[in-house]
């Protein structure tokens, strides 16, 4: 049986690169956010999208990890530690509105 073609270099480095810019978005969300005008607040989603993305790139090219494998290795542990920290901080956001709108803040 035949191996499948391996996989470009640029595709491998797509996870990297999803991740590290997820974390600027967030970065920049953050610092903006006590005197942000309204279009960095849409900017919270990109994060978990471009971090998902780079999650599912990984798996896909999970089969050309034995070429590049730190790169293959540095793309998905980026991209899955910025995922698990956008979720993480968007389920504290909403359990901070659920407890404001509930009447039990603070």
């Amino acid at each position: 049986m035949k191996d499948k073609k391996p996989v470009s270099i640029k595709l491998m480095m797509l996870p990297l690169i999803l991740g590290i810019s997820s974390f600027c978005i967030f970065a920049l969300y953050f610092y903006s956010a006590n005197h942000a005008p309204y279009t960095y607040t849409n900017m919270i989603l990109v994060d978990p999208i471009l971090s998902f993305i780079g999650v599912i790139v990984s798996i896909i090219t999970r089969r050309s990890r034995k070429l590049y494998p730190t790169l293959w290795m540095s793309g998905f542990i980026i991209c899955l530690f910025s995922l698990v920290i956008c979720v993480l901080i968007i389920i504290l956001l909403i359990s901070i509105m659920a407890a404001a709108f509930n009447g039990k803040w603070l």
